[in-house]
């Protein structure tokens, strides 16, 4: 029995090491530890050659029981747990089991030498509606809440709703950071109640909006009355790129991919749909969080997508696919069941 049980510990400890070498989209992705990843609406930091890949902790569910996890990675298939940069407790007591800590983000402020995550905040079915900021001194944090807020407040043709945008300022739900080559930074989010897409600058320390915000100088309005959550920004080649979801909670749809100029727009939905493969129509039955531009690998990205499960929110999966923009400017995300950093030197050239 002894032996029995020494052996048994033996082949854990070989499943807990074995080294990924490949991406098998929308499969269970083990970490170094041999349990399952649980960082979901992913945001991915690079910093001094290490990966860090944050997102909300769903081992108990929806809401926020845990926190915000950290992982990392040197080479994007194998990823060691780091911990809980953010735990629930850091947050103000109204974001913690009930309420939601969603999508968060990392940016590293060289000015600072901090690390910079916002995320979207939510309480008493979705009406609260707010940014938050938290910094920390490492990657891995902890992280320190610093506030709570609505960035801007514009008069849009307000009608009565249950968030109070009036007096509080316009909803701030679905999110994503995009850190430009000059060093601005910049927040994309749905707000208007999901209605229309907003875009606003940072300030110098990424701690809030740069001030006074000035509609079409420092924030704007774009995909206006569209209804599209779950922003993916990128840039290639002085463009700048936008995936988007619809919004039909955790139901999969239609992704669309948008292009400007400028990164506060005006943003132009290519005609051509970007997705290829079964389920395409339906995003892979997924919904983008982040575009990642692969190390090493001038014009290469990886889509990073949520399959959601919203009866086990736990067990829901993650798919990232590769891609390339084309010299004409349009993308082709096709579906791949199992695929490596290789696939960028033979098929996407």
């Amino acid at each position: 029995m002894v032996l029995r049980i020494a052996l048994l510990g033996v082949c854990l400890g070989m499943v807990a090491q074995a080294q990924r070498n490949s991406f098998e989209p929308g499969q269970v992705w083990l970490d170094t530890e041999g349990k399952p990843i649980q960082a979901h609406a992913a945001g991915i930091l690079v910093r001094n050659g290490v990966y860090y890949w944050y997102g909300q902790d769903m081992t108990f569910g929806a809401e926020n029981k845990v926190g915000v996890s950290c992982y990392s990675s040197r080479d994007l298939y194998n990823w060691k747990r780091e911990g809980t940069a953010l735990p629930k407790e850091a947050l103000p007591e109204q974001f913690r089991d009930t309420g939601v800590c969603e999508r968060p983000k990392v940016l590293f402020n060289e000015r600072t030498g901090k690390y910079v995550m916002w995320m979207h905040l939510d309480a008493d079915k979705y009406t609260v509606s707010e940014a938050g900021v938290a910094v920390a001194d490492k990657p891995e944090g902890p992280f320190r809440f610093v506030r709570r807020f609505r960035p801007l407040k514009y008069d849009y043709g307000y009608k009565p709703d249950c968030c109070n945008q009036r007096e509080l300022g316009n909803t701030f739900r679905d999110m994503n950071l995009f850190l430009d080559d000059d060093g601005r930074a910049y927040v994309f989010y749905a707000s208007e109640h999901n209605r229309t897409m907003y875009v606003a600058r940072l300030n110098e320390d990424f701690t809030g909006i740069e001030e006074p915000a000035v509609l079409g100088k420092t924030w704007a309005r774009i995909l206006i009355g569209e209804e599209r959550e779950a922003p993916a920004p990128f840039k290639y080649q002085g463009k700048y790129y936008l995936f988007t979801s619809g919004c039909t909670g955790w139901l999969p749809n239609k992704a669309a991919l948008s292009v400007a100029s400028n990164p506060l727009g005006p943003y132009v939905t290519q005609k051509e749909y970007p997705m290829v493969g079964p389920d395409a129509e339906l995003t892979f039955r997924a919904q983008s969080t982040f575009v990642l531009p692969v190390q090493g690998k001038p014009g290469a990205f990886i889509l990073l997508l949520d399959r959601w499960n919203p009866k086990q929110l736990s067990e829901s999966r993650y798919v990232w696919l590769p891609f390339r923009v084309a010299a004409d400017g349009t993308v082709r995300v096709v579906w791949r069941d199992r695929w490596d950093l290789s696939v960028f030197d033979k098929e996407l050239r």
